[in-house]
Parts: structure tokens; sequence; C-alpha cells
């Protein structure tokens, strides 16, 4: 008696073969050749790579070397340059070592350094779909981040490590600390470890993160510390209606600086009760509104600020889910929304970038902010809404479908 194999009809075997294909070319290839033309068409037209890192870490840094003023004056004129010396001095004292090479050199290895940040962030995070960290590094937020060299972008890493270590209080402490002593904006993650019932976590956070700002400041000597406040406060004036933050839209809608800033913090503070009042001790619900809280509440906000939703994202589905595509949305909504009113770059001080110029001289980006906002509250309300190990079930199952 003989068997007849079964043979596959060119049919079956196109389809396939084009299920074999799909994932490197819609997951692999499109993203990254979207983060490349984003990069190359989108953003070294005008600016140059590393644009925030240069004026916030490697410039300071330098005139430390230099024995000059780490800090602008705090006025108006200092600020506009688009990219001011306004991180407390921690990070500016670890950056000292690219200060020492070219500034272009400089730029370029920090965004290498950044990458690795947002990977290794995935991997302490137990992401282990290689989908997952294509779309983590190429996510419009991301990518912004990278090019602009942002220091948020390092402190998805530090954040996950608080997550990752979170029953081991004096390492959470140090990474959380650390990430609030690099940004302020982060204060909230120590409610977090308050709200589930970390409290030997969150004393270390706060201590660490005093003593990182404090500690460094006494190390350059007190530098610019007076006048830190009032630095800050022409910061937030000029800064605070440009970005994509909840006060831009506030701004945009008439409310002075001082007025949209209390208008984000409160909806932060809305934010922040919320997670107390509904998942007190649920970490992980607790944690993605108490992120949310971070950019919300914060007066000034860039898109790479969002890169930081990627930690609830993947502790939540750490498999391929729809909602890791959310910079994607964040960038359609700038595509789709009018852009605000621009001046030409001519009149532009000296030692002022033309294109910082007309940013800090256009309208208020309200709709792009509104939207951006929009992003931020949804998808911190899907994660809060998601049952524990639902994505992970739902992602296994996909996969074995596609299979």
């Amino acid at each position: 008696m003989s068997v007849v194999g079964h043979r596959e009809t060119p049919e079956v075997g196109c389809i396939r073969a084009l299920r074999q294909l799909r994932d490197p070319l819609v997951l692999f290839v499109a993203p990254v050749t979207f983060a490349v033309l984003t990069v190359g068409l989108g953003y070294l037209h005008s600016w140059p790579v590393g644009f925030d890192f240069r004026g916030t870490l490697w410039e300071p840094a330098h005139a430390l070397l230099e024995g000059a003023a780490m800090y602008p004056e705090p006025t108006r004129q200092a600020v506009l340059i688009g990219n001011p010396s306004v991180y407390p001095p921690f990070f500016i004292l670890v950056s000292v070592p690219l200060a020492l090479v070219p500034v272009s050199v400089a730029a370029w290895t920090w965004f290498a350094l950044l990458a690795v940040c947002v990977l290794a962030a995935m991997w302490v995070l137990d992401v282990r779909d290689w989908r997952c960290h294509v779309l983590a590094l190429t996510s419009p937020v991301v990518v912004h981040g990278l090019f602009y060299g942002n220091l948020t972008v390092a402190l998805v890493l530090l954040v996950a490590l608080g997550w990752r270590y979170r029953d081991r209080a004096p390492v959470a402490g140090v990474a959380i600390g650390a990430a609030i002593a690099a940004k302020l904006f982060l204060w909230p993650l120590v409610l977090w470890l308050l709200l589930t019932r970390r409290v030997r976590a969150a004393a270390w956070a706060a201590w660490v993160a005093a003593t990182l700002v404090f500690g460094a400041w006494t190390l350059i000597g007190f530098q610019g510390l007076l006048e830190y406040p009032a630095l800050l406060r022409e910061v937030q004036e000029v800064y605070a209606l440009r970005g994509v933050s909840l006060a831009s839209v506030a701004g945009s809608l008439g409310a002075p600086s001082s007025l949209a800033a209390a208008v984000a913090w409160i909806a932060g503070v809305g934010l922040i009760a919320l997670a107390a009042l509904r998942f007190r001790g649920d970490e992980r619900r607790a944690l993605a509104l108490i992120v949310g809280a971070c950019i919300v509440a914060s007066p000034i906000v860039w898109p790479n600020y969002l890169a930081l939703l990627l930690i609830p994202i993947a502790i939540t589905w750490p498999r391929l889910s729809p909602v890791w595509l959310f910079g994607y949305l964040v960038w359609l909504v700038k595509i789709v929304v009018p852009e605000p009113t621009t001046l030409a770059g001519c009149c532009a001080p000296p030692g002022i970038d033309d294109q910082a110029w007309a940013a800090m001289h256009a309208g208020s980006p309200g709709l792009y902010a509104a939207g951006s906002i929009a992003v931020v509250l949804v998808v911190a309300l899907l994660v809060a809404r998601a049952r524990p190990g639902a994505g992970t079930s739902r992602a296994a199952a996909g996969a074995q479908r596609l299979t």
C-alpha cells in the first residue's frame, strides 16, 4: 500500500512565502526605512544632529573644563537659543568625557548610546519579541529624541530598571533617584513607590535624587545654584507654550504661561489621584498613570518625552500589540494638523540658531499638543484597563495563528 504525499499548490506556497516575508517587510524594513527618512529628510536639512545634546550637555560640560559658566543668565535672551543648559549638574558632569572630543563626534556617540539605552530597557523589561524592539527603537517619538540627543531617552532605561528591581529598595531607589536628578519632572515616580507600599524604595529615591543634585552642585562650587530657580522660571515662560504639553494647549486658547502651567499641573495631580484612589497597590496600572502624570503635569513637553510610555506598554504587552505603534499616531497628528505660523530666521541675533529663533516666535502648536497629550492619556488608560497577562496571551495566540 502506497501513501501519496500531499503536494502543495503554487497558490498555497505563494501565500505561505508572503506570510513569512510579512514581518520582515512590515515590521523591520518599513519602520527602519521610515526612521532613516525621518532623520535624513525631516531633520538633517534644518537642524544639526544632537541639537539638544550640544546645548544642554556638551557645551556646559565643555565650559566646565574651561572654567567658564555652565548655565546661562536667567534672561529671555539667554534662553532663546533653543537648547539652553538647564539640567541639574549631575548628568552634565557625567558628560564631561564626551566634552573632550569634537562636538560632532560626541553627538553621534551620544546618539548611539541613547539607542542602546532603549534596547537595553526593552531587555530589562523582559521583551524578547524582536518586532517590539524594532518598533521601540524606530518609534517617531524615540527617533525624535535620538536625533536631538535629548536626555529623556536615556531615562527610559533608568525607569525600566526601577520597575525591574522594584522589590530591591536600594537598586530601585538609585535608578529612580538618578532619573529624577536628571529631569525633575519625574518626581511623581516617588509617589508610585509609595502607592505600591515600597516606602524604603521611595526614601532611597528621594535621598539619591537630592544627593546627586546637591552633591554635583557641591563639586562645581554651587555655580549657578542661586540663579537656578529664576532660570527655570524664564525657561518655562519661553518654552511652556512652544512644546506639546497641556500648557501649550491652554496657551493656544489665550492663557498666560503661568496659568497654562497651572492647568497642566492640576491635570497631572488628577491622574495621580486616580492612581491613588483606583489602583493603589496595583503596581503596573499605577505606574502607567504616574508616567502619564509626569508627562501631563510638566509645563514643557517635547515629543521625545512620550518615549517613557514604552515602559508601561512593554510591561503590559511584551509581545507585539497595536499599542506599540502609538508613536506613529503622534506623528500622524503632526502631519494632519495645521502648522503654526513661523517667522523667517533672517533676524535671529548673533549666536542664536535661525530655526530655533523662528520656532520660538511661531504660534503655539495647540492642536498638535492636544493630540499628543490625548495619546498619552489613551495609552495610560489602555494599560490601566488591561488585565494582567492578557497582552501576552493574546500575542502568543496571534503568533500561533500566523505560523
